[in-house]
């Protein structure tokens, strides 16, 4: 099994969003999450709910056994596809699938989606060593930079860039990005849900980004 953990590496308290992806074999319903140290989940609704996050505090999260765990994480706010007065530079999440092994074919994957901007200094730390973002390019860590400083970092989806390579549908605000696209498909980091060595993923929160005067 692939354990999770979700740390704050600041010295503020911040409100984590976790919005379940509704797939088949994965966890549903935000109530079952797993949560250490006595913290309760908040729900908006079954695929999605929230969560305080003291500072410089790590928790594990998980689903309950046998169900995989399918969704992403965003800081402060839930998902939002536009920029808006409260997060004019929009919003990352950290994606992830993981303990998905029931699928046909099944990889763990893990990503930081700036596509629809960046609100948030976001990274992945990766325990074992089995993880990858191209057949040769092995990956422990991965972080997200500021709205438009994306391109060709590993795990990291570019603005407005959906397609990791190409912008072919954002969100109509955003609208083709095309001048951010990775030269190489890099932005997924993943493994194989079959065979992997196990270990633990963090998600480390570092802060929200600067706003441009």
């Amino acid at each position: 099994m692939t354990a999770m953990l979700i740390k704050n590496d600041t010295q503020f308290p911040v409100t984590a969003y976790i919005t379940l992806g509704a797939t088949e074999g994965c966890i549903q319903d935000v109530s079952d999450l797993l949560i250490s140290g006595g913290v309760q989940i908040t729900m908006n609704y079954p695929l999605q709910g929230f969560f305080p996050l003291a500072a410089f505090t790590e928790l594990s999260i998980a689903a309950p056994d046998n169900l995989g765990f399918n969704g992403n994480f965003s800081f402060d706010t839930p998902p939002l596809n536009c920029p808006c007065p409260s997060w004019p530079e929009g919003v990352c999440l950290a994606e992830f699938i993981i303990n998905n092994g029931f699928q046909p074919g099944g990889m763990e994957t893990i990503d930081i989606s700036c596509v629809c901007g960046a609100n948030a200094f976001l990274e992945y730390h990766l325990e074992a060593s089995d993880w990858f973002s191209t057949p040769n390019t092995f990956v422990k860590y991965i972080k997200n930079g500021t709205r438009y400083d994306n391109t060709n970092r590993n795990g990291v989806y570019p603005y407005g860039c959906d397609n990791c390579t190409a912008s072919v549908a954002p969100p109509e605000c955003i609208g083709l990005q095309p001048q951010y696209a990775n030269s190489e498909p890099i932005c997924n980091v993943q493994r194989s849900a079959q065979d992997n060595m196990g270990g633990t993923v963090t998600v480390v929160f570092k802060g929200f980004t600067p706003v441009p005067a």
